[in-house]
């Protein structure tokens, strides 16, 4: 059986596991579908055939007023790791809409947008919030999300604009890991530090030790070198200092979040406590509040003071009934823990049982 028919078996059995965008220098970007094991090991490493690598993923631009996908852009596919990558031929036309389908393309499910921003002159772009906020962060943080005032250009120089300093001033070195992921915006740039130092095990780890030790003083500094996309600089360096605290490396134990349930006939917030720092996204994305139906509690949720709290107000008063807040396995604390897991599982250990993932409480 030949790659074509191979990849045609698996296109509506096995979504991509992940499908994004990656910006690039010059207007230029990447799109990577992240594939299940079984169905990446059904393609040689390196160059894919454009015939097989169009089976799985497309590269289409949107008809502005049909909103239809035209024919699939040309270029280069490439395997890397559990990785299909496409990059287009030409750099993508800022003010246009782009859209990656993985499989077949009336699978909404697997595709991913992308809008190249027009720059526009007015005030420099400038950095305007980092994530965590919290100025006290266990040591083996995992990442950082860095929001912007304007779109960005991007490129691998990023990665020596952005350092870690230790109290004394000094820059970290080998602290990120090099894989560029900006939001369609290109506006919010998530950057990870390099998880080959922070599990335990692993030969970064074992050679160069961690990026962070606990109960020290250290910097995120942001460049004022980096470039928006209009190719000016930002100007002004951006530092957040944080201290840190021993590394977490236990699952969220949904048990000890406190919940302080509102009165019924009211719209007040349900509110959360929480005892350590949630990624923000996380607690944006998976939580959310079903009701004696069993349906979705239409709402507005607010993220609390250093990723601590959460709170949902609903759009309709709250019933005397019971209410259930659900919490998807793949929320994250900062450390990359999850209510079903610790990022790094020492799997000689005793590990504990399965936990609920939902919250009862009743206005």
């Amino acid at each position: 059986m030949n790659t074509l028919l191979l990849v045609a078996s698996f296109l509506v059995l096995q979504p991509a596991d992940e499908l994004r965008f990656r910006k690039l220098e010059k207007g230029q970007v990447e799109v990577t579908a992240v594939l299940p094991k079984d169905l990446a090991a059904k393609f040689p490493v390196g160059l894919v055939s454009v015939n097989a690598g169009e089976a799985l993923l497309r590269l289409c631009l949107l008809d502005p007023k049909s909103k239809k996908p035209g024919p699939p852009m040309l270029g280069r596919y490439e395997r890397r790791g559990n990785e299909l990558v496409f990059r287009p031929r030409v750099a993508l036309e800022a003010g246009r809409h782009y859209r990656a389908y993985f499989g077949p393309t009336d699978a909404a499910s697997n595709v991913a947008d992308y809008r190249p921003i027009r720059p526009t002159p007015g005030e420099p772009v400038r950095v305007v919030k980092v994530y965590p906020t919290a100025e006290v962060l266990p040591a083996n943080v995992l990442k950082f999300y860095i929001y912007f005032s304007g779109p960005m250009l991007g490129g691998q120089d990023i990665f020596e604009q952005i350092q870690l300093l230790d109290d004394k001033g000094n820059v970290l070195e080998s602290t990120w890991l090099l894989d560029e992921i900006w939001d369609e915006t290109g506006q919010v740039l998530i950057i990870y530090i390099h998880p080959g130092r922070i599990k335990w095990g692993l030969v970064l780890r074992e050679i160069f030790g961690p990026v962070l030790y606990e109960h020290r003083q250290y910097s995120l500094v942001i460049r004022g070198e980096m470039l928006a996309l209009g190719g000016d600089k930002i100007g002004k360096d951006y530092i957040k200092k944080f201290s840190t605290t021993p590394e977490d490396r236990v699952r969220v134990e949904l048990s000890d979040w406190k919940l302080q349930a509102p009165k019924p006939g009211g719209r007040a917030p349900l509110v959360a406590q929480l005892p350590k720092s949630i990624d923000h996204k996380s607690l944006e994305r998976f939580l959310s509040v079903i009701d004696a139906k069993g349906q979705k509690v239409a709402g507005a949720s607010v993220v609390g003071k250093d990723e601590k709290s959460w709170s949902f107000a609903p759009n309709d008063a709250w019933q005397n009934a019971e209410y259930r807040l659900t919490v998807n396995g793949r929320m994250e604390d900062v450390a990359g823990n999850t209510p079903t897991r610790p990022f790094d599982l020492d799997l000689t250990s005793k590990q504990p049982p399965p936990q609920s993932l939902e919250l009862q409480f009743h206005p």
